[in-house]
């Protein structure tokens, strides 16, 4: 009887021993899958930082050349009626309303 229960013993024992092992097998294949798993999640968080850089970039210099467009549009408009009023002949109520309106205007 006591040899059936120290075989039954040592096989326990053998058991528990494979199951460590197996355990520690697995603990270890999940770690490296969690390793990896940090690299790529690292790697893609610096490409999406990358990509969104560039878009931001790229984003500021639509922007700054529409406000280019615009400024420039602006100053031909400007220069054309600067060219109109210039070439007119203004009276003096003309003249004064313009000094008044334009130059005037920001000691007021």
């Amino acid at each position: 009887m006591s040899t059936d229960y120290t075989e039954t013993l040592k096989k326990i024992k053998e058991t528990e021993e494979a199951t460590s092992r197996e355990i520690l097998e697995r603990r270890k294949q999940l770690e490296e899958e969690l390793r990896k798993l940090e690299e790529e999640s690292a790697a893609e968080i610096t490409e999406a930082k990358k990509q969104a850089e560039f878009h931001i970039a790229s984003e500021v210099e639509k922007a700054r050349k529409a406000s280019q467009e615009k400024a420039d549009a602006l100053l031909a408009t400007t220069y054309k009626q600067a060219k109109e009023v210039s070439a007119k002949k203004l009276d003096k109520a003309q003249l004064r309303k313009i000094i008044d309106k334009t130059i005037l205007s920001e000691f007021k």
